[in-house]
This record gives structure tokens, sequence and C-alpha cells, in this order.
């Protein structure tokens, strides 16, 4: 697969198979916040645009989700509960969920595809 093609060409972004392999690695250790991608990123390619960056981040997540489930939370709590279709279509037009998280409306982590809490009662 070929990078993505962003607006500066000295701004070389991964290709959206490494960023996939790379946030696969991560997913292996902890749940992931969707804004640490765009973070990952920013220190891979600081000088390609944001919009880029937040692009390729959107195709590695829809690749990811074939594995992993995408979940709402709560910051510094971390994930509580699966997107809601509401969630999701806010999630869709929300562009600072992938950045800023201090300006989100929504929190969202990617999470392994099954995960549930355990059984606090006994």
């Amino acid at each position: 697969m070929h990078p993505v093609k962003v607006s500066e060409p000295n701004s070389s972004l991964p290709s959206l198979d490494r960023l996939v392999y790379l946030m696969s690695a991560e997913l292996q250790d902890d749940d992931l916040p969707l804004w640490e991608i765009v973070w990952h990123l920013n220190r891979l390619a600081p000088s390609a645009s944001l919009d880029d960056k937040i692009r390729l981040s959107r195709r590695a997540v829809s690749v990811l989700v074939g594995h992993n489930d995408l979940w709402r939370g709560e910051w510094p709590g971390g994930p509580l509960a699966p997107l809601t279709q509401s969630e999701t279509q806010t999630l869709a037009s929300d562009e600072a969920a992938w950045h800023d998280p201090e300006h989100a409306t929504l929190l969202v982590w990617l999470r392994e595809e099954g995960f549930t809490e355990p059984d606090q009662s006994g």
C-alpha cells in the first residue's frame, strides 16, 4: 500500500498498512484512545497537516474495527461502554475526538473485540 498523499512534500506519513501494524502492536498492551493515533503521527511526521493525520487515523481505525471495538469513556478512567449508534455518528463529525481530548464532546477508545468488564460481584 502507498503512503497517504499529504499537502506538504516533506511530510511523510506512514502507509495505512504500517499505521495499522503499529496501532495493532499498541492494542496488544492496552486500550488505545483515538487521539493517541494522531499524537503518534505527530512524532512520525510533524510537518504533515492535521487534516492528513486525521484522515489517515480514520482509515486505520476503519481497518482496526474489524478486530477491535469502539468504546466511549471518560478521562482518566478510560473506556466505559461500547459506542452507541448516535455516538458513532457524533464521532464521524467531531474532529476534536481524533486529536484534542480536552475539547472533544466524546472520548473514544479502541478496545479488544468482545472485551467485557470483569464481574465485580464476587
